[in-house]
């Protein structure tokens, strides 16, 4: 709970424009993650967004991402 208190703080300010910030809290399962990620088509931009999700992965079975969605920071567990 620490962990999300400090991204949902880091990135209030992208909720005075409307967008919302969640955090994904996932597994790596036997499928993976399930999700294809592509990079912003204006290389100058650093963006990463969801493009595909696979039905069997955990991302998918979770349903806190969708595709079309931005990732504004990823953690693994060891971190």
């Amino acid at each position: 709970m620490l962990r999300q208190n400090k991204i949902q703080k880091k990135y209030a300010p992208m909720k005075t424009g409307g967008v919302d910030v969640v955090v994904a809290t996932l597994e790596r399962g036997s499928w993976g993650l399930g999700i294809s990620l592509a990079g912003h088509r204006d290389r100058t931009k650093m963006a990463v967004f969801v493009a595909g999700m696979n039905p069997n992965g955990s991302a998918a079975k979770d349903g806190t991402l969708q595709v079309g969605d931005e990732i504004l920071e990823a953690v693994s567990k060891a971190d």
